[in-house]
């Protein structure tokens, strides 16, 4: 038991000393003296690597319960048009108040839950329709953003395309809250773990073992929607952690929810990590928005998952 433990808890930990370590210089921890070093290590590296485990860990689960709610391994936190409203409600924030971080992320937060409401308007019709649902909505929302975009002011757009595009070093929600958000996430997962592995023998399997199906979409729908909303609210739009992570996680752990839960909480907020420390360090002392990253990641592993599934 303790030696199949002690590699994941390896990985986990170099992890995590890359993510530190990594930059415009590379920095060792364990020698940092009490100047620069430390300052840079402690007071920005380690609160921004924070963020992106806990963002990370949250997208990853989200994506997880979106999977076993709409039925469709493809799905994730954004195929719903969350991502685009999100968009939309943090460029208009920057248009009314362009030197105000907080109305942006309020606007992000806002346009998130505007466009999880629409989409649950349509939860009654099925998994299918819903998810047909909300690709129209993300093409709508898409549209909406166009059009904020060519209204935007010219100084605005690089700070609109950075947080678009994903960015991890202007958040302004605390990570302590952002570690809470994944904390409470992860229960909520585990509590409903057994329910989920149920819902995955089919709505009618569910319902003759107790399983009361539609308050379970209901919770799964608005749990799933609030981490999103948390999760773009924070660090922007960051794609592929929600698709990737939990496909991998159930070819290594299985399909049990009590597993793969944990194991994409832990997964998503460590490939977040691993992709920052990349943003900061391929093109220093400049960076890459970290979406970037996660996309040339994210397309050529789940082609690989797709295959080796096969």
């Amino acid at each position: 038991m303790y030696r199949r433990l002690l590699l994941p808890a390896v990985a986990v930990a170099a992890c995590l000393l890359i993510g530190l370590a990594a930059g415009e210089h590379w920095i060792n921890p364990f020698t940092a003296g009490k100047g620069l070093e430390s300052t840079i290590l402690w007071e920005l590296r380690f609160p921004r690597l924070l963020t992106a485990f806990a963002v990370g860990g949250l997208l990853a689960l989200a994506g997880a319960w979106f999977q076993v709610l709409l039925g469709n391994p493809l799905a994730e936190p954004y195929v719903l048009g969350v991502a685009g409203s999100a968009s939309a409600g943090a460029i208009s924030g920057l248009m009314l108040m362009p030197d105000s971080a907080w109305v942006m992320s309020a606007g992000a937060f806002a346009g998130a839950w505007i466009g999880i409401v629409a989409v649950m308007f349509f939860a009654h019709l099925g998994a299918n329709r819903m998810l047909l649902a909300g690709v129209v909505l993300a093409a709508f929302w898409s549209a909406v953003l166009a059009l904020l975009l060519a209204l935007l002011p010219e100084q605005g757009l690089f700070r609109a395309f950075s947080w678009m595009m994903g960015d991890l070093s202007r958040t302004d929600i605390p990570n302590s809250l952002l570690l809470a958000a994944w904390g409470m996430a992860l229960a909520c997962g585990l509590i409903l773990a057994r329910a989920l592995d149920t819902l995955l023998l089919g709505e009618r399997h569910a319902e003759a073992l107790g399983v009361d199906v539609k308050v379970l979409r209901q919770r799964l729908l608005l749990l799933a929607s609030a981490v999103t909303a948390l999760a773009v609210t924070a660090a922007g739009t960051i794609g592929f952690v929600g698709l990737v992570i939990p496909h991998l996680m159930r070819l290594l752990f299985g399909s049990l929810h009590r597993l793969v839960l944990p194991a994409s909480a832990i997964g998503g907020g460590l490939l977040l990590v691993l992709a920052d420390a990349a943003a900061r360090t391929i093109i220093a002392p400049a960076e890459l928005p970290v979406g970037i990253l996660t996309a040339i990641i994210g397309v050529p592993l789940f082609l690989y998952l797709l295959v080796r599934r096969g």
